[in-house]
This record gives structure tokens, sequence and C-alpha cells, in this order.
């Protein structure tokens, strides 16, 4: 899913795949609370809405 635009399916499909509970889009300079959370996905999104990244917490 690295390399994908952002989107709710995409964002759902890559919670499903993993198992977590809930799952969040980070966005450049967007307010994020930073406690760890073992059932959350992250997905790291650049400028053009692309995911860069995804980590579990």
């Amino acid at each position: 899913m690295v390399g994908k635009r952002v989107s709710t399916a995409l964002v759902e499909s890559a919670r499903r795949a993993s198992g977590a509970a809930t799952a969040r889009t980070l966005r450049p300079g967007a307010m994020v609370t930073m406690e760890y959370r073992v059932d959350r996905l992250n997905l790291t999104v650049d400028a053009a809405d692309t995911v860069t990244a995804i980590r579990c917490g």
C-alpha cells in the first residue's frame, strides 16, 4: 500500500489486513496525539496524499 494514494477504502483495507482496531492518516504538519496504542495503525502520507509509511502504534 506504500506508494498508493490514500483513500478511505485503502485505510480500511490496511486496517483489516493488519488486524488493528483503528487506523488514522498522518498528514504533513497535522497535529496528532503521541500516545502509543498497539491496536492502532498509522498511515503517513506526503503532501500529495501518497502513503509513505505504515506503522503500528
